[in-house]
């Protein structure tokens, strides 16, 4: 029986916690729920994340009152279908006072001007985009309810249903001691709409800078701030004590999760700030790569065109692989045919003049397609000219680069507040080498072109047209030789490309007119 509604009062915030924990354990979670929404009748809310395991709580609590606010803050990095998810659950569920808490404007200018401050402090960016507005939420709430449970793990691993925060608040967590089964049940059973990331390994969801799908055997909380130590945003601090978590050894960040994670980052960026855009696809290994990462950071399918510049002088193997993963990867695939060489500047040596013809190509396609922005698999390390590029580039209205006015980017800090109609071009592996390359091949098994590895002692150990590229010596038949060969080499990765041979300047023409 729903006890009835008192006026506020100072209290013991302590000694009602108590009390409530013993009065609450004995009922199911949707009797406690209405007990709590009679008795603190507006004085009660409910913090939701909306994420993967929401739904539940959320159908609780619409049960009890769908009239108890429910405070969500959108911290301006989340995924783009947990704000869809939010929508959906909200007209499901009925629920008539969601309340979306956003960043101080003032202070996210002031400490968070180029959105980059997740990497360099999460735990500044958390306080900022979440603990700061969630105090002023819940400022006229003096009990509120959240969805954490014992089966998380680390420090939530002892949580009660009840507790005091910092600012003397109550805090109820009502579902603490159900298991992922028992949700999915209850979700199931009241035919509840699933996170559409849950079913890609997304077991919590945050923020999409600061959030990875858990593998298999993976804590639920895993892909929450991977490799960084941190477990919690800040919201769940409690008066009450609590062991601090031990970071499993799978949690632990090595150089290739780095790497991933801020490739992803990149692209997910781009992605919402650049439209409409393209990914340039060589058929190469560095761009198959960027594809295998698009993959990962869009849910198993690339959400833009993939561009092949074909010049119609691909080895046959290339073509083969082409046509092979462009089905089974089901990308967006432009092919089309690059301008003849009579087009192309008579000025520029042999082979860079077969090379130019990608560059016509390229802005072929942006004139018919339109592009705002293309993602481009170069890197630092392979060529002297490429290391003056930025991660996010702009080019000028002719697609000229110039590499003596470009955006600094400093603490991987990326500019991307360009004016309208700028063309930009976007490079999420430049930070990665040719060896980095290889590593993550071997490691998530990506398909490369056979060219790459040696038939009669000899390797393609870069990727280009038949007659402006030739093999190497090699005896590396396998991506392990591969890593052993790179690792005692000392000569240059593009040693196999004739127009790195010609004039000192020739490359640098071509970059400066808009080459890759």
């Amino acid at each position: 029986m729903v006890s009835p509604s008192v006026p506020a009062a100072p209290v013991d915030a302590h000694a009602e916690s108590q009390a409530l924990e013993a009065e609450l354990a004995p009922l199911p979670a949707a009797e406690a729920i209405a007990l709590l929404a009679g008795r603190y009748r507006g004085r009660i809310a409910i913090v939701s994340s909306f994420g993967a395991e929401s739904a539940v709580l959320l159908h609780l609590v619409a049960l009890a009152d769908p009239s108890i606010p429910v405070i969500f803050l959108d911290t301006g990095k989340l995924f783009p279908e947990t704000l869809a998810y939010r929508d959906r659950l909200v007209r499901r569920l009925g629920l008539r006072d969601v309340r979306s808490i956003t960043p101080d404007p003032a202070a996210l200018a002031a400490r968070d001007a180029f959105g980059g401050l997740w990497a360099l402090d999460p735990n500044a960016c958390c306080t900022l985009r979440k603990v700061e507005p969630l105090a002023v939420a819940l400022a006229p709430f003096d009990i509120w309810l959240n969805g954490r449970k014992r089966a998380h793990g680390g420090a939530r691993a002892a949580l009660q249903l009840t507790e005091v925060t910092e600012d003397g608040k109550l805090k109820v967590n009502p579902l603490a001691d159900w298991d992922a089964a028992a949700v999915e049940a209850w979700r199931v059973a009241h035919d509840l709409p699933a996170h559409p990331l849950a079913s890609h390994g997304y077991s919590s969801i945050g923020c999409r800078t600061c959030t990875s799908p858990v593998a298999a055997g993976e804590a639920p909380r895993a892909g929450r701030w991977r490799g960084t130590g941190k477990t919690e945003c800040g919201v769940h601090i409690s008066a009450n004590p609590e062991p601090p978590p031990a970071e499993p050894d799978h949690m632990t960040m090595d150089d290739l999760d780095s790497l991933e994670a801020e490739s992803i980052y990149i692209l997910r960026e781009a992605f919402s700030r650049i439209r409409p855009l393209a990914m340039l696809w060589s058929l190469g290994k560095d761009s198959n790569v960027m594809i295998w990462l698009a993959k990962k950071a869009f849910l198993g399918r690339v959400p833009f065109p993939v561009v092949h510049l074909d010049t119609g002088l691909e080895f046959p193997e290339v073509y083969a692989f082409r046509e092979q993963y462009a089905k089974e990867w089901e990308l967006e695939l432009i092919a089309d045919a690059c301008p003849p060489i009579e087009e192309v500047d008579q000025t520029l040596p042999p082979a860079s003049r077969l090379a130019a013809r990608k560059t016509h190509g390229l802005r072929q396609a942006i004139d018919r397609y339109g592009f705002q922005g293309l993602i481009a698999g170069i890197r630092r390390d392979e060529q002297a000219t490429r290391a003056k590029e930025r991660v996010f580039s702009p080019r000028g209205e002719d697609n000229a680069w110039d590499f003596r006015d470009q955006p600094p980017e400093f603490w991987d800090l990326f500019h991307l507040d360009f004016p309208p109609g700028t063309h930009v071009r976007v490079h999420p592996l430049l930070h990665w080498t040719e060896l980095d390359v290889w590593r993550y091949i071997q490691r998530e098994n990506i398909p490369v072109c056979s060219l790459y590895f040696a038939r009669e002692g000899k390797r393609f150990r870069s990727l280009g047209e038949i007659g402006i590229t030739f093999p190497i010596d090699s005896e590396a038949a396998d991506i392990p030789a591969v890593i052993a060969e790179l690792r005692g080499t000392h000569s240059a990765e593009r040693s196999g490309r004739a127009m790195d041979h010609e004039g000192e300047d020739a490359f640098e023409r071509l970059r400066v007119g808009g080459y890759m």
